[in-house]
């Protein structure tokens, strides 16, 4: 069954295969064929005896891993009782893998599979072990291909390249998952059908080599034509094309109103006055979302909330770096934004920081990082989105990172330490002592700095590691840096990743829509690695200004939730839910220990002790992801609106918007008009006059009334919720 093929490739036709007859049969290798069926049955996955401690006394390697350790554990733990030389089915592994003998796990494996046999022939050769020839390069056909409309079945097949340049089809021993199981399944043979319109990502996954295949189908709608807006820039073009393709319809560019208070939450993070929005709404020029876009990039506001989200995810706390540090490092930020550093600056200061942390702020990188471990786990989710935290123990479960990946990243930082208190008032040196080496844990031996196998040059007795780290890191033929930094932007503006997770890049978790990123990125490098320039593409898109409200879609179209054909609906932050009530009423929050003006964006730490910033779950800042943040409203938090007493006070202030301008003696209805704009950013409807001057007509008290409306107001999902 498993053979050496002598192979011919037609370069006109990649998956077309020409295969000599074999002259022999092979042996059976234990580490290039057990290893993989043990893989296949599912014997060595995390929920079986690839655990750490194993399942009833039976303990192997996570995904064939350690090698050595699994045939000792299958040939001589347990005195070989495991494996039956003199009569190979009768193996208690194929026992209880078959289902002939009781399994917790079940069966597995029928005896006909590809593993059982596998498994069977070791065993009647021997149980021999070998030392193969290393993998090099795994490959599944076709890689990337549209099926034709009335096949919506595909057949893959994973060859296997090894060092001495042979190429084994492996797929009997390959084990594949779908990343959307509801769209296209695919069998333990590795053959795919798709259920609906859709692209999927097939993993293919062979010893420790793991790659994957993009498949899509399409299920042709003959009445399904493109309705959308025209383009405004290649950001549209990219998107509605691949729209087009699924068939699916975006939803209409949003209202002026909708776009206004849009705009103003995701750049500045608050609400435009009462008279911004009022000249906004009333402007007739054809260009005036283009205008105001620019005008808020330049606004101090801008600087603020987008170093509130790279405080964030780098955790800038008083518990990581103490009360002082934490305000000179968020000044940094402040400064960062402001002056829009290339990020490749700001990514090189972070990464090679030294000196006094108060003086020197970026070094505070380090007092976060404290270890080389976490040092590398940081940068690469930072700045390249990657995951790399699962091969600290073992080989990345869904990507091709090794434990030598993982330690050859940490060894960069493996000289970087620490002088002075690590809490308090005081300040701490970060400084590079040369010399200092990380050991790899399996093989004990210095691990020399690798980035994802981009080995470094020799370097000097006094050289900083992380220069080169950076320079390798900020390089423009750096594959994974531009592209993570565009996608993340692209997330914060339109709520969704084109890779989601944003952090969470690998060839298993394909982009939704590669062409878009490229693009992206290749505007982001053109710009000289600045974030304006790509967040002012991003805004001026019919892209980012569609409306909410998704139109009816073809019968027979893939699922929008990925191709970004309407707005994301979702929750304002913790602090902008703050900043918005201040700027509805006119009443600005005071917080401890800070002058009057600090809006809640403005804040240098994450855990404040703040009633209204806890409730609405503001981040303590103790994880890199962006997943601290709660997207969906929940009931404490709808009481709090309801019942707080400060946002109560708010209202009912003398020094309240609604208080002055009652005080001017404003008519009924041009009062209602500046609540809703204050509040909503919008005029009220007719039905919305209508109905507060009838409730108005049925209070005493006038103030006490306008009062209640602008409280219900508050209180509303159009308030709370940034569509």
């Amino acid at each position: 069954m498993y053979r050496i093929f002598v192979l011919v490739i037609v370069a006109l036709a990649p998956s077309s295969v020409v295969a000599a007859e074999p002259t022999s049969e092979r042996p059976i290798s234990f580490r290039t064929d057990v290893i993989a069926a043990l893989s296949r049955a599912g014997c060595n996955s995390g929920g079986c005896h690839g655990s750490p401690q194993g399942k009833n006394g039976f303990r192997l390697s996570l995904r064939g891993g350690d090698p050595d350790l699994d045939f000792m554990t299958l040939v001589r733990e347990v005195g070989g009782r495991r494996v039956n030389r003199q009569m190979p089915e009768d193996s208690l592994i194929l026992l209880k893998g078959s289902g002939r003998v009781s399994h917790l796990g079940g069966a597995v494996m029928g005896r006909n599979d590809p593993a059982y046999r596998t498994f069977a022939r070791w065993v009647a050769e021997g149980c021999a072990d070998d030392k193969p020839l290393a993998l090099v390069k795994l490959e599944v056909l076709p890689d990337l291909k549209r099926l034709a409309p009335g096949k919506p079945s595909e057949q893959l097949r994973v060859r296997a390249h090894f060092q001495d340049g042979t190429i084994r089809d492996v797929t009997d021993l390959t084990v594949f998952t779908s990343s959307d199981p509801a769209a296209a399944t695919v069998t333990p043979a590795g053959s795919v059908t798709f259920n609906r319109t859709a692209e999927v990502a097939i993993l293919a996954r062979y010893l420790a080599g793991i790659t994957g295949a993009r498949l899509s189908w399409l299920k042709p709608d003959a009445s399904y034509t493109f309705r959308g807006p025209a383009p405004a820039n290649f950001v549209d073009e990219l998107v509605f094309a691949k729209q087009k393709e699924l068939q699916l319809t975006p939803a209409a560019v949003c209202s002026d109103e909708v776009f206004l208070r849009r705009v103003f939450l995701d750049v500045i993070g608050s609400l435009p006055t009462p008279e911004e929005a009022r000249e906004f709404l009333d402007s007739k020029a054809p260009d005036k979302r283009a205008k105001l876009i620019d005008t808020l990039l330049d606004r101090e506001e801008y600087a603020l909330f987008w170093a509130l989200k790279w405080a964030d995810v780098l955790r800038g706390s008083p518990v990581t770096i103490s009360e002082r540090g934490v305000h000179s490092f968020h000044r940094y930020l402040v400064r960062s934004m402001a002056d829009d550093k290339p990020v490749t600056q700001f990514a090189r200061e972070l990464l090679t920081g030294s000196g006094n942390t108060l003086n020197k702020p970026a070094a505070n990188f380090y007092r976060v990082t404290r270890t080389p471990e976490e040092s590398a786990e940081a940068a690469a989710q930072l700045f390249l989105g990657v995951r790399v935290q699962c091969a600290k123990c073992h080989n990345h479960p869904f990507e091709n990172i090794t434990q030598a990946d993982y330690y050859g990243l940490a060894a960069f930082f493996a000289s970087v330490q620490f002088k002075g208190s690590q809490f308090g008032l005081d300040d701490e040196i970060v400084f590079i002592a040369p010399g200092r080496e990380l050991h790899h844990p399996i093989t004990r031996k210095p691990q020399p700095p690798v980035a994802f196998g981009t080995p470094v040059r020799s370097l000097g007795p006094n050289e900083d590691r992380r220069e080169q780290f950076a320079d390798w890191l900020t390089d423009p033929k750096n594959k994974f840096f531009a592209p993570a930094v565009a996608n993340r932007v692209w997330f914060h503006l339109l709520g969704k990743g084109i890779v989601d997770p944003v952090d969470d890049f690998r060839d298993t978790n394909p982009p939704s829509n590669p062409e878009l990123l490229g693009a992206l990125s290749r505007e982001f490098v053109k710009n000289d690695y600045r974030l304006k320039p790509l967040i002012r593409t991003i805004l001026n898109s019919r892209t980012y200004q569609l409306a909410a409200e998704l139109p009816p879609q073809s019968a027979f179209a893939a699922s929008p939730d990925r191709y970004f054909t309407h707005a994301q609906t979702r929750m304002l932050t913790a602090e902008q839910i703050l900043d918005a009530v201040s700027s509805a009423t006119g009443v600005q929050e005071r917080f401890k220990g800070y002058p009057i003006g600090t809006r809640a964006i403005g804040l240098p730490e994450g855990g404040i002790n703040h009633p209204f910033l806890q409730a609405f779950a503001k981040p303590v800042r103790d994880v890199i992801c962006e997943c601290a943040r709660e997207d969906d409203p929940a009931l404490p938090q709808v009481l709090h609106l309801l019942n707080n007493a400060g946002l109560l006070a708010k209202v009912k202030s003398p020094d309240s918007r609604i208080a002055g301008w009652l005080k001017q003696g404003k008519g009924d209805v041009w009062v209602i008009q500046q609540i809703y704009l204050a509040t909503l950013s919008r005029r009220p409807t007719n039905h919305d006059n209508e109905l507060v001057l009838k409730y108005l007509a049925t209070v005493k008290d006038r103030t006490a009334g306008f009062q209640d409306v602008q409280h219900a107001l508050l209180n509303l999902n159009e308030f709370l919720l940034r569509h």
